[in-house]
């Protein structure tokens, strides 16, 4: 789909939209061993400078949530069940998420999107109220 930055392969994964604040999720439609394969990254590659100017850039805006929503799996920062990996194939380099641990069918696919300062890591709301805890 025109909106997928990830190659799925369909059987196994799927995309939903389940919460207003956290917007779309990745879910397992099957089990998956520690270290099986369960997704590519087919977005932007950018290098570590290009990152900072972008987080930099959009840090404080909504159109920030927006970028990084389009990412489709979720940070975890705490408890990922996957890593992501750079595998080489025909001199070609590949992100792919591994999984770490045991998935279960209808898990959320997550992992670690590194770093500390994310906005949605630094605040806690009350989702329905709007209300900062």
């Amino acid at each position: 789909s025109r909106w997928t930055l990830f190659h799925f392969p369909s059987q196994f994964v799927n995309v939903y939209l389940y919460h207003f604040f956290a917007g779309r999720g990745v879910f397992s439609l099957a089990q998956f061993s520690k270290r099986d394969f369960v997704v590519e990254y087919r977005g932007d590659r950018i290098d570590f400078y290009e990152a900072q100017r972008r987080r930099r850039l959009y840090h404080s805006l909504f159109t920030f949530f927006l970028i990084l929503s389009l990412l489709l799996v979720n940070d975890d920062h705490k408890h990922p069940n996957c890593r992501m990996k750079m595998i080489e194939v025909d001199g070609r380099p590949h992100l792919c998420l591994f999984a770490i641990e045991d998935i279960k069918e209808g898990d959320e696919i997550t992992y670690d999107y590194g770093g500390g300062d994310w906005p949605w890591r630094k605040k806690v709301y009350k989702v329905f109220f709007n209300e900062k805890i």
